[in-house]
Parts: structure tokens; sequence; C-alpha cells
């Protein structure tokens, strides 16, 4: 059976030289008509591989997300559910259960990357073997299920999280409007950087920022990670990853000692890869995870995206003892490996592919 894949992208010509073969459907001329076009021109349309429902960013997070389900029943496609998060019942406006009871029934499969995720969908009435536990399909990255070599370096994915207020109107759109004004980033900026000083007074060991996130739908991480490097005393022991390239940048974190990170995928991809993660938690998916893991010490919460000065203790604690924490850790991925690869048996199972 041939099968033809599809992806929305923001640069069509880059993501098809990656991997050719690929329908790119463009968003720069706007994001609802490249997934109108690209519901329209498949069978399946699949959803996830993240954060499916929050209303913490903005309201019209969860409806925009829900949108390919119901473009999918409305012209007669299948649609699935892949490996996705549910934000806990806190961080969902009070209509938003109802709205996803509704779309999610509309779907073939569903699978859930965490415990949390599972629960909450339980609870909205979802059950077995319709919905099935499974786990981050980022897991399943099983090049580094052989852990690098690690060198003393200490890898940092600081993220200006203060967008993050429940307002009606998505980031993106807030920051065209005139009378817009952003948070206040030093505060927040400078929590990190004495983190990252204290670390490298200590040690005198590189520090690499990775930017994951360097889109317009949110705050770029690259510019937060710049700001942080400016109010840091030791900013000279500091260098930036890559995000525009994927395998180099998750090769640099195979070769990090400790990960200490605010973006959930910084925690994901050192679990990955074998190194120690060190999450600063700014929502429930950070926190589900690192206990999924069983690295609950190592989870900090910050207070409004602004990290409190107990994670340099943490940071130090997983630095002196990163070779043992790695020992009990890899047994655990190992089983959430396996768990990942749920996804998949049962996207082919529900479509007899």
């Amino acid at each position: 059976m041939r099968i033809e894949f599809g992806a929305l992208s923001a640069d069509p010509k880059r993501t098809g030289q990656r991997y050719p073969g690929i329908r790119c459907f463009d968003v720069s001329g706007g994001r609802l008509k490249a997934i109108i076009r690209a519901v329209k021109w498949c069978d399946i349309a699949v959803v996830g591989g993240g954060e499916l429902v929050q209303d913490v960013s903005s309201l019209f997070y969860t409806p925009f997300n829900l949108l390919p389900i119901f473009l999918a029943f409305l012209f007669r496609k299948k649609s699935f559910a892949w490996a996705v998060g549910i934000g806990q019942m806190h961080e969902l406006a009070p209509l938003t259960p109802l709205l996803v009871r509704i779309a999610l029934r509309l779907c073939s499969g569903i699978t859930v990357r965490d415990r949390g995720s599972f629960n909450v969908l339980h609870r909205l009435g979802f059950r077995e073997p319709e919905m099935i536990l499974a786990a981050d399909s980022a897991l399943t990255l099983s090049d580094y299920s052989t852990e690098a070599k690690k060198s003393d370096i200490l890898g940092a994915a600081p993220r200006n999280v203060l967008n993050r207020s429940g307002k009606f109107l998505p980031l993106e759109i807030r920051k065209k409007f005139r009378n817009y004004k952003e948070p206040d980033p030093l505060p927040a900026a400078d929590a990190w950087a004495g983190i990252l000083d204290a670390f490298a007074g200590r040690h005198h060991s590189e520090i690499v920022m990775f930017p994951f996130h360097t889109g317009s739908l949110s705050n770029n991480d690259h510019e937060f990670c710049d700001l942080v490097k400016s109010r840091m005393n030791h900013f000279s022991q500091v260098r930036f990853a890559d995000p525009s390239k994927p395998e180099e940048f998750t090769d640099l974190i195979s070769q990090c000692r400790v990960f200490v990170t605010a973006p959930l995928h910084g925690a994901i991809l050192s679990v990955v890869t074998g190194t120690v993660p060190v999450s600063v938690s700014y929502a429930s998916k950070c926190s589900r995870f690192m206990e999924q893991a069983g690295l609950e010490d190592y989870l900090i919460a910050g207070e409004s995206g602004i990290p409190d000065k107990s994670v340099t203790a943490v940071v130090e604690r997983a630095w002196m003892n990163s070779e043992s924490i790695v020992q009990r850790m890899i047994p655990v991925r190992d089983k959430l490996v396996q768990r990942a690869a749920k996804t998949a048996e049962h996207f082919r199972a529900v479509f007899n592919l």
C-alpha cells in the first residue's frame, strides 16, 4: 500500500528538501487556508504530537488545535489524535471539556502521552480500546538508545513564558496591536542568568543554550536566550545550539551532562539521549513528564515563569550525581520507549494498515 504524507510548513521548500516526497501546505498565506487545503487533500487528518488542549496561553489555542478534527468531519474524512497532551482541569476554560468531548468523539482513535492526559479524558467519558495510554513520540528516537559519551557541558533552555496569562487572543495577534505591551522579561532573564552564572563560576564548564521555539506563535526562545546571556557575568562560557539543524541540536543535547530546561521537550530529549534533565516547570505538562520518568526530585516549579534560587542547588546535585541518576533513568526510559511505540501500532490497527 502506497501512503502519501502531507504537513503544514512555514518553509515548504526546505521541508520538501529535508523530507523528499512529502506534500507541503504553505502557512505563509494563512494558517486557516492551509489547514483547509490539507484536510481536503488527505484521507486521514492527524492532530497532536504535542499539547492539544490548554487555555493558559490563549482561549483560541484549543479551538484552533481541534479545528482539523471538525474539518475532517465536515469533509467526510477520518481523523486521529496522535500522542496528545491534555491540560489538566485547572488549565482549561469552563466550556473546553465539552468542546474536547465533542471533538475527540469524532476521532477514529486516540493515544495520549501521559497518565494525567489519560485521566482527564477518562473523566470526560473516553475509554480503552479507542483511547490508548502511550508516551511522547520523541521517545522513539532510537538512534540514541546507546548513550553518547558525556562532556562537561551544561545545557540550558530558558524560555519567557510570561505571555501565558489566559488572554482571549493568541500572542501572535496581540503583538500586532499598537497598545500591546509585553510583560517585562528582565526579572526572568536575571533569574536565569543568576542560575547559569552560579554554575559557571563554580565549574568553569561550557554552557550551551538551546532555543527550541523561534517562530511567531509564541515568544522567541532565541531572543530570550540572547537576553539571558547579556545579563550574565560569565557570558564568554556560553554558546548557542542551532535549532535549524535538528540532528546536530539533538546530538549536542546528548553530549550534555545535565540539561536545565523550561521547554518540555528539553526534558524529553534529555531522557531520550541519556542526559539528566532539570525541569523548570511552567505548566502541568512538564511536571507530568518528570513524574512519568521518575525524576520528580529534579523538577522545580517556576513562579510566573521566573525560576527561583532553588534551581541552583538542584542543578548542582544533578551535576554531581549524574552518572547514578542516568543508571536509574535508563530502565524507565526503555519502558517509555515501548509505550511510545503504541501510538503507531494503534494507528495501524485502527485503519487496517
